[in-house]
C-alpha cells in the first residue's frame, strides 16, 4: 500500500472505539495511586502473559493514522505520543512555541527560554486528528518520554520532570512525574500536583515508558553515550520500590522509545538536510529486555516523500485488531511543524526472517553485470551490510586501480573506510583471483588492483558494518 496517499479507511478500521468524550476534563485534585490494570491473559507465577513476546513486523506495510498530518497546538516538533487505554485519545508532547504567553505569565516568552527551562505543551488529540484540549507543564523537560494511565475515569500522564535549567540548548528531566491531565491547566515542576519518582538518583535525561498491558514501566536515563534502560514492575515502582527487573545499555542515538512486554522499541533519525538527503537515516532498534541484546535493527522506509521528515514518537496502543505499534515523523519545511503518525499491527515470531536484497544504482553505460543473478544489490542485517555484484566494463577497457564503481545510498554508508575481498574472472589473470574493495564514508565503492586486467570483477560475499 503506497504511503504517498492517505489510507484513511484502513486507519479508521484500526482505531479503537472511544468512550463518551464529552467536554474536556475539569481540574480536579490528584487521585490516590492505583494498582496497574490487570492484564487480560493469565500468566504463570512470576511471569508475563503469552503476548509478552509480542513482536511487531517492522517490514509490514504501515497504515496512515488520523487521516493525515496533524497540526498541534504549538508549531514545534512533537516529541512523543501515548494513548489512553480506555478512551483511545492520544496525548502528544511538544515544546511551547516562541513568543507564547500563558495565562499567568506577564509577557510572551522567547522559544529559547522555553527550551532552556523545559516548558511543554501536552495535546489531547482525537482519532480524527482534532486537538481537543491542551495542558502546560513548565520546567519538566524535553518531552521524550510519555505514558498514559486511566484511573478513576481520567487520564494520568507519566513523563519526565524536574529539569535543571541550562544556559543554552535543551533542558531534560532528571526524575519521573505522574500528573492528571487537566485541560488548560498550567502546572510547574515542583508543584504538589505532580507525584515525583526518583528511580536513579543523580541521573540525567530521564524518560519513562508505561506498559499498562503488562504492568510494567521502563526508564531510560544517562548522559549521551552512556544511556541505560531499566524495567520495573509498575505497582512496585508506585510504592517507590526501585529494584529493576532488568537493566541494560542503550545503543545508538534515540528520538523516542517504548516498552511493550519483554521488548523495547527505539527509533532514531534526523530531518532531511544537505548531509541527510532522502531516503534519510531513520532506523528502528528492538531490544530483548530479558537479555539486554538488540535483536533487530531495521531501516525505516515509511513515507519517504514527507517534507522535513524528522523521526519522532513511538508507542503501542490497543485496537480491535490487537496491539498496534504507532510511530511518526515531524513534517513540513518550513514550519510550523505538523505530526504524521503510522501504525503496524502485523506481528512476527522473529524466526526465519527473510531480509530481501535491494538493487543498487550504478552507471549502466559503463558497467554491465555478467548475468541477471549478479546485478549490484545490498541487504542490511543489523549493523552488517552485505554486498553482491559481478560487473564488467562495457567498453572492454582494463580496470583502473582505485576506480569508483558505484556510490552507496546515505543510510548504509559507514562512518569509517572499510575493506573487503572480492573476486576476478580467471581468464587472462595472473596471480591471485582476488581483488581488494573499499567502501568510503561518502559511499564510494572502489576496487583496487594494479594488474590492469579486463573481464568481470565480483563481490559475492562481501560485507561491512555501518
Amino acid at each position: 500500500m503506497s504511503l504517498s496517499r492517505r489510507t484513511v479507511l484502513t486507519a479508521m478500521a484500526a482505531t479503537p472505539v472511544l468512550a463518551s468524550a464529552g467536554a474536556p476534563a475539569a481540574a480536579a485534585p490528584p487521585a490516590p495511586l492505583a494498582a496497574a490494570a490487570p492484564v487480560a491473559d493469565s500468566a504463570p507465577a512470576g511471569g508475563l502473559p503469552w503476548n509478552a513476546r509480542h513482536r511487531f513486523d517492522l517490514r509490514a506495510a504501515p497504515v496512515d493514522l488520523f487521516g493525515g498530518e496533524v497540526r498541534l497546538k504549538q508549531g514545534r516538533v512533537h516529541q512523543q505520543v501515548a494513548f489512553d487505554p480506555v478512551t483511545g485519545l492520544a496525548y502528544v508532547t511538544q515544546l511551547i512555541s516562541d513568543g507564547r504567553r500563558l495565562a499567568d505569565e506577564p509577557a510572551a516568552v522567547p522559544g529559547v527560554d522555553r527550551e532552556r527551562r523545559g516548558d511543554l505543551c501536552v495535546n489531547e488529540v482525537t482519532p480524527e486528528g482534532t486537538v481537543r484540549a491542551v495542558m502546560y507543564l513548565r520546567g519538566v523537560g524535553h518531552g521524550g518520554g510519555l505514558g498514559v494511565e486511566h484511573v478513576d475515569g481520567r487520564p494520568w500522564l507519566w513523563l519526565e520532570t524536574d529539569a535543571d535549567p541550562v544556559a543554552s540548548g535543551f533542558a531534560y528531566g532528571k526524575r519521573v512525574g505522574r500528573v492528571p491531565f487537566t485541560a488548560d491547566a498550567v502546572v510547574d515542576a515542583g508543584s504538589d500536583r505532580i507525584d515525583v519518582f526518583d528511580p536513579v538518583p543523580g541521573s540525567s535525561r530521564v524518560t519513562p515508558s508505561l506498559d499498562v498491558a503488562h504492568g510494567r514501566i521502563g526508564v531510560r536515563h544517562g548522559p549521551p553515550g552512556a544511556e541505560e534502560y531499566r524495567v520495573y514492575e509498575l505497582d512496585a515502582f508506585k510504592r517507590r520500590a526501585f529494584t529493576a527487573l532488568y537493566d541494560f545499555p542503550a545503543c545508538y542515538r534515540t528520538q523516542a522509545w517504548c516498552l511493550y512486554g519483554d521488548l523495547v522499541y527505539q527509533n532514531e533519525g534526523s530531518a532531511y538536510s544537505a548531509t541527510n538527503p532522502r531516503p534519510g537515516n531513520a532506523w528502528w532498534n528492538v531490544y530483548d529486555v530479558t537479555t539486554g541484546r538488540m535483536i533487530e535493527r531495521t531501516f525505516n522506509a515509511t513515507a519517504l516523500d514527507l517534507s522535513h521528515r524528522e523521526t519522532e514518537a513511538i508507542a503501542v496502543r490497543p485496537t480491535p485488531a490487537g496491539p498496534q505499534l504507532v510511530f511518526g515523523f515531524a513534517t513540513q519545511e518550513p514550519g510550523p511543524r505538523q505530526m504524521a503518525l503510522y501504525g503496524i499491527t502485523s506481528t512476527t515470531d522473529g524466526t526465519g526472517d527473510h531480509v530481501p536484497w535491494t538493487a543498487l544504482d550504478y552507471n549502466t553505460a559503463v558497467y554491465a553485470p555478467n548475468s541477471d543473478n549478479y546485478v549490484p544489490q545490498y541487504r542490511q542485517l543489523g549493523n552488517r551490510i552485505d554486498l553482491h555484484l559481478r560487473l564488467a566494463r562495457t567498453d572492454g577497457a582494463p580496470w583502473t586501480n582505485g576506480e569508483t564503481v558505484l556510490v552507496l545510498p546515505p543510510h548504509i554508508r559507514p562512518n569509517r573506510t572499510q575493506g573487503m575481498v572480492g573476486q576476478t574472472t580467471g581468464s587472462g589473470v595472473s596471480g591471485s583471483f582476488t581483488v581488494r574493495w573499499e567502501v568510503l564514508t561518502d559511499g564510494s565503492l572502489r576496487v583496487y588492483d594494479q594488474r590492469s586486467f579486463t573481464g568481470w570483477i565480483g563481490l559475492d560475499a562481501g560485507y561491512f558494518t555501518s
